[in-house]
């Protein structure tokens, strides 16, 4: 069975929530901005605010980044990629992530490929 997503008629609201860095946000940030989209760039104030959502259960798995939509706490910054990449697509007539497998398959590549980037800075920390 294959399902269809209703074509969205207004755009969620989003709210990006990380660091006051670039860090792993940053690529979803750029994908926000490449396609046009709204959204609330949230970045903590300090460690102790983070660390209080992290702590209340506000955060899955703790982490961020994170991102709002219309009250759903979506993670991983892969998953966010993907989502976000499938959203411009969902209320405007383009996205960043094609429907032919093959080319989206490619575009996994590329989002798998950021996040083995920061592999290298786990492991050295």
């Amino acid at each position: 069975i294959f399902f269809r997503s209703p074509r969205i008629m207004a755009q969620p609201q989003l709210k990006l929530i990380y660091f006051d860095i670039p860090g792993k946000a940053e690529a979803i940030r750029l994908a926000l901005y490449f396609q046009d989209l709204k959204f609330e760039d949230y970045r903590f104030k300090d460690r102790e605010e983070f660390m209080a959502m992290k702590t209340s259960g506000e955060l899955p798995f703790g982490q961020v980044p994170a991102l709002l939509v219309d009250g759903n706490m979506l993670i991983q910054s892969a998953a966010i990629l993907r989502y976000v990449g499938k959203l411009g697509k969902s209320w405007k007539s383009w996205g960043l992530y094609p429907d032919d497998p093959i080319l989206a398959a490619r575009v996994d590549a590329i989002v798998d490929q950021e996040a083995d980037a920061f592999v290298g800075v786990r492991v050295a920390n």
